[in-house]
């Protein structure tokens, strides 16, 4: 049977017409659980881009730890050294990063990298990194201690909540030299109180050294032309050491 042109091409339009009523759209396939498209899910993550500074001021609040009687006594022994002009023995002298918490607190900038199940914060001082894992996993049964922990967060609105822990190495509490313990936990809430301000909530627990809960406040203020420098300082690099065998915060004349 012999069809003219006409009805062939009538016969092609029909199919065409079909396919496109039945095919799905971009909306449709994303109200069915499509996977969503780089440009959705760059905008759904928050605006922290940019170098962040911290700010001198100070703790906003003043609040000042409560410190177990042990941990008084150790305070006491670093404050008379230091007032009789002695620099107190740290492995700060030996390039070791002070660990969470101080290293929040440095007086070097910060950078925020987000990616899927991953908030990643990089620290100019001592070139760290901290992973916070935002994927919906838990902190392991059995840690080993790591110099900035262990950290698992979670939004709540505009604010990342990070909880750290498994801080087993003896660094700086982030209180006038004094360590923290094998069992500090240290919980964060981070957001922005202004475009170009960001604001560090922060509550550590450490049975150890601390008779309550510690929070502290720190606020930073971003540069976006900034980029961060190298930080280097290797270890073994030692401040000088006196005849006596006192480490001497001087530099070499």
């Amino acid at each position: 049977m012999r069809f003219s042109l006409a009805i062939f091409l009538g016969i092609v339009c029909l199919c065409l017409m079909a396919q496109c009523q039945t095919a799905p759209s971009a909306a449709d396939g994303a109200v069915a659980g499509a996977h969503p498209t780089a440009a959705s899910s760059a905008a759904s993550l928050p605006d922290w881009a940019g170098i962040w500074t911290p700010n001198f001021a100070g703790d906003p609040t003043g609040e000042q730890p409560s410190l177990t009687p042990a941990s008084a006594a150790q305070l006491k022994a670093i404050q008379d050294a230091q007032a009789r002009n002695e620099e107190p023995a740290t492995e700060a002298a030996n390039c070791v990063p002070p660990g969470m918490p101080t290293i929040m607190f440095m007086p070097y900038d910060l950078e925020f990298l987000f990616t899927p199940g991953r908030v990643t914060i990089i620290q100019e001082a001592y070139m760290q990194v901290r992973r916070v894992f935002t994927d919906g996993r838990s902190h392991p049964a059995n840690l080993d201690p790591t110099f900035n922990g262990h950290s698992i967060g979670r939004w709540e609105g505009d604010t990342l909540v990070i909880d750290t822990v498994g801080l087993g190495h003896k660094t700086p509490l982030g209180f006038s030299r004094l360590n923290h313990g094998p069992q500090l936990h240290v919980v964060e809430r981070i957001r922005l109180t202004a475009p170009d301000t960001m604001e560090v909530r922060m509550t550590l627990t450490d049975p150890d050294v601390l008779q309550n809960p510690w929070h502290i406040v720190r606020t930073f203020t971003r540069h976006r032309e900034w980029d961060q420098l190298e930080y280097v300082c290797e270890e073994n690099n030692r401040n000088q050491i006196d005849s006596s065998g006192k480490i001497s915060p001087g530099l070499r004349k």
